[in-house]
């Protein structure tokens, strides 16, 4: 096999990861995320199948460490349909959009509910929980922007198999901050 064969696979994974890039906003005391992807698949002129999710969420500093938040999705392909919410706790660790780096700690809960249906159109459901913590590592590059990686470590049951399993998810995005100090 030669290069120019990988060469698509390459275009495609950055492509995939710059659509799942997420930003993250910071005013004052809350922050908000919003977030989304589309991919078509198929071959030629044939479409095999459409993919579309959203995301958003949004949380308020109760005290100058500590935050709740709430966030949601919804995940819509040809044959299948997830929504889903997630609860969380965020704990500044350290640092702030005026320093170097931050570190904000974070546990969170979960639910999903999914509709499938199948090709010779019967139709299903699911649903699944998740319980896990995170830590988002941001690296502020002025004090208006940083780059984050957010490392999630969950327990969830959402797996092929039903049963209780890890899951691990990494985003990798850009965070603004337009808070102006007094």
């Amino acid at each position: 096999m030669s290069i120019h064969r990988f060469s698509h696979l390459w275009v495609a994974i950055f492509i995939a990861v710059a659509a799942h890039a997420q930003p993250y906003w910071q005013k004052g005391s809350r922050l908000a995320s919003v977030g989304g992807s589309a991919f078509i698949t198929g071959m030629s002129s044939d479409i095999t199948n459409a993919h579309l999710a959203l995301q958003g969420g949004s949380c308020a500093f109760l005290t100058r460490t500590t935050a709740v938040g709430l966030e949601g999705s919804i995940d819509l392909a040809s044959m299948t349909q997830t929504y889903a919410a997630t609860g969380r706790v965020h704990f500044l660790a350290s640092g702030a959009s005026d320093q170097d780096f931050s570190l904000l700690l974070d546990a969170h809960l979960g639910m999903a509910y999914h509709e499938n249906q199948t090709v010779i159109g019967e139709s299903f459901n699911s649903s699944d929980v998740k319980v896990g913590v995170g830590a988002q590592c941001t690296w502020w590059v002025s004090q208006s922007a940083g780059i984050y990686l957010w490392p999630q470590l969950s327990k969830t049951n959402g797996g092929p198999s039903g049963l209780w399993e890890w899951q691990l998810i990494l985003p990798i995005g850009v965070q603004w901050n337009w808070y102006q100090k007094p």
